[in-house]
């Protein structure tokens, strides 16, 4: 005797990878733009665990020459250095819901396939920003020269100079900040209460709220009680393998269903720092991501690195 079996679900694989995908490259555009590159979210393959690439570390300088000398010179060494991103894994779902729950809505499975796939993307998105946030904590944290602590309530919007001053005559490198919606909002207020000018209640504000004319990045996934100044190229969040999505039948329960679920990594690659494969090992969590015992300076120069943090969790002088 036959059985009856939901042989007739069509299950949309393609349907939620294309609208994983549709949504993900056209969100990944915007941001790109809107953080002027200092997050980089993008996809590329890449084998292993870890990124390697070799480069040289030279830091040299001009210096005057004596057109009358004939003393001899003496070469300086040119040293090698190792840029080293790594990889992590992630996981979405899984998801399921009966063929019921479609019927009685005069729904199609198609449209299951097609929320997660866009869920999905959103989800990935977020997770890559939070991975990158951490990330680029962690190691600007490994150099203690490019942290410095801070206090909104004792410095005001002045407490922005105590990071710019860590790149020195490069500060105009700076390319975004970047901070959660309660340090923004603080910053604003700061603005708001130092008007330049009050006359019959029309008040004339310095510039934009507090932010030395700057963008801002406001995301709660960025560190708490933490403001960071990035450079152009900070870091990079590289989906760097192809993600891998499965719809299967469930058809062992009281109700004939569907599921989702999707596996994939990201690669985080950090301006002037290098994953240390020794005190990380690989496939790390988003902890260890975010420690600073992880995470190695490669660049000669402070100026040649992602950025800054101020730290407002620590005390502050004026």
């Amino acid at each position: 005797m036959a059985e009856t079996i939901n042989s007739d679900l069509i299950i949309y694989n393609d349907l939620a990878q294309t609208a994983y995908l549709e949504r993900i490259q056209d969100v990944i555009q915007v941001f790109n733009a809107q953080s002027k590159n200092a997050l980089i979210l993008n996809s590329e393959l890449i084998e292993g665990d870890l990124r390697k690439r070799a480069g040289y570390k030279v830091g040299g300088s001009i210096a005057h020459r004596n057109v009358n000398s004939t003393s001899g010179v003496t070469p300086a060494n040119i040293d090698a250095l190792e840029m080293v991103g790594v990889k992590t894994p992630w996981k979405y779902g899984p998801y399921a819901t009966t063929e019921e729950a479609f019927k009685r809505r005069a729904r199609s499975p198609e449209e299951f396939s097609t929320v997660v796939g866009q869920d999905m993307a959103d989800a990935v998105l977020e997770g890559w920003v939070e991975f990158a946030l951490s990330s680029v904590e962690g190691a600007i944290r490994s150099n203690s020269g490019m942290v410095v602590p801070g206090s909104l309530a004792t410095d005001g919007k002045k407490v922005l100079t105590r990071g710019l001053r860590t790149l020195g005559d490069r500060f105009s490198r700076l390319a975004i900040w970047v901070m959660d919606s309660e340090m923004y909002f603080d910053i604003v207020d700061q603005a708001i209460d130092a008007d330049i000018y009050n006359e019959a209640g029309v008040v004339v504000y310095g510039g934009s709220p507090g932010t030395m004319g700057k963008p801002v990045l406001v995301t709660d996934k960025a560190p708490s009680g933490v403001i960071l100044g990035l450079q152009s190229g900070a870091v990079s969040a590289i989906e760097s393998q192809a993600p891998g999505m499965r719809s299967y039948n469930i058809d062992d329960k009281e109700n004939l269903a569907i599921g989702f679920r999707a596996e994939g990594v990201v690669n985080l690659d950090v301006m002037g720092y290098s994953w240390d494969e020794q005190a990380g090992g690989v496939n790390p969590t988003l902890a260890a991501l975010g420690s600073s015992a992880n995470w190695t300076k490669y660049a000669a120069s402070d100026k040649s690195t992602a950025g800054f943090i101020i730290d407002l969790n620590s005390a502050s002088g004026s």
